[in-house]
């Protein structure tokens, strides 16, 4: 006896503390399930602030950030993830043709510092080119222009061909890293860092320009990963070097005001991150502040939303043929209710807290879940998360 009792493929619910890994081939684990209902205001604010709907594409926010009030532990898993892989996957399903009247082409990429590093603007180079081969970006551009195009554009004739063949990913490994793009070797690879530097701020936005793209939106996740093992001081550089390529230096990224970018993250390390932001004289030009203008804050879902995001879960591993007798089995509707008051209404929390009740229905053959079932399962206490930024 398994799931199936209650017409179901699996447990709808995500494991292990119900933080999103997009890179998981997991529906409960890379985004596939999102509630639209739950974050219709954010999609909305997003929209608005990082695109420019309503205004213009020009005239959107440069930089900023995904946040979610608390701290290492308790801002994690409130759906900023969640968000951010439902934007990117939104903008380049028609790569922003449907956001405007005239036609205006952009993309969006994820990406994400899931290990800790030590903070090198090298590094986040590498990891960028890796998230925009990942997300199909280098590939669309071979859509929509061809190998003279790039070579008209000032594409470097090189990095040219890797695009026009769709070989960004082996020209990057054999010719500049000599290792998989996936991994870092840090002394040797520091001295490659000119290198990806270049073909990041300059060959691929040239390409970009030629393919008809008039900008992009880079969601960083994670980014305190990159400060974990380094001083204040090198915090500051690494922001300070971040800041300058994109907004100040004088490529062509910072020369066409190309990207927008969000940083994605809890207060305090937002926080600490625009601390260093205004140490580095960016502040004037791009406020980079957790609850100004240019943030976006990822909220606790109230009653209704909470509900969606369980519903959501379940509609997605509800076996086709099955007819629940209503939308809330194999739980009654005051079970679930439960359980999300209980977790304060904590999205994390209490997806992880249905994943246990489930398993635990299974094993003793409930057939639906109330209240009094939920209350007997307890909640599991998550193990603490690694230091972040705003511990150094």
């Amino acid at each position: 006896m398994g799931y199936e009792i209650y017409g179901l493929k699996d447990n709808p619910f995500p494991r292990g503390g119900a933080i999103l890994k997009p890179e998981s081939s997991d529906p409960r684990e890379n985004g596939s399930i999102f509630s639209i209902n739950a974050r219709r205001k954010e999609v909305e604010e997003f929209e608005k602030k990082f695109i420019g709907v309503g205004i213009s594409f020009e005239d959107r926010y440069r930089c900023g950030f995904l946040w979610a009030e608390g701290d290492r532990v308790t801002g994690r898993g409130m759906g900023k993830t969640a968000l951010a892989i439902y934007m990117k996957h939104k903008i380049n399903k028609e790569y922003g043709k449907n956001y405007f009247d005239v036609e205006k082409r952009f993309f969006c990429s994820y990406i994400s510092f899931s290990q800790q590093m030590v903070a090198k603007i090298g590094v986040f180079f590498q990891e960028a080119l890796n998230s925009l081969i990942q997300d199909g970006i280098f590939e669309a551009i071979s859509n929509f222009t061809d190998f003279d195009a790039l070579i008209r554009n000032g594409v470097e004739s090189r990095f040219a061909q890797a695009v026009a063949n769709k070989n960004v990913r082996r020209y990057l490994e054999e010719e500049i890293l000599r290792h998989s793009l996936d991994i870092r070797l840090p002394q040797k690879d520091w001295r490659v860092d000119p290198l990806l530097k270049d073909v990041f701020l300059n060959q691929s936005t040239r390409s970009f320009k030629a393919a008809g793209f008039d900008g992009g939106i880079l969601i960083v996740d994670d980014i305190e990963n990159l400060t974990d093992r380094t001083t204040p001081r090198q915090i500051e550089t690494f922001i300070k070097d971040f800041g300058l390529s994109f907004f100040r230096a004088g490529n062509e990224v910072s020369n066409n005001k190309f990207y927008t970018v969000i940083l994605t993250t809890h207060q305090q390390s937002a926080q600490k991150i625009s601390q260093a932001w205004t140490v580095a004289g960016l502040s004037a030009s791009y406020p980079l502040v957790p609850g100004g203008h240019a943030s976006l804050l990822t909220r606790k879902p109230d009653l209704e939303q909470a509900m969606d995001i369980v519903i959501q879960h379940i509609k997605y591993f509800r076996v086709p043929s099955y007819t629940p007798p209503n939308e809330f089995y194999p739980f009654t509707k005051d079970a679930i209710e439960t359980v999300i008051k209980e977790c304060d209404f904590h999205p994390r929390r209490f997806l992880s807290r249905l994943n246990r009740i489930v398993i635990e229905s299974v094993r003793q053959g409930v057939k639906e879940i109330n209240t009094k079932f939920v209350k007997k399962v307890p909640e599991v206490e998550e193990e603490e998360s690694p230091p972040g930024i705003e511990e150094i």
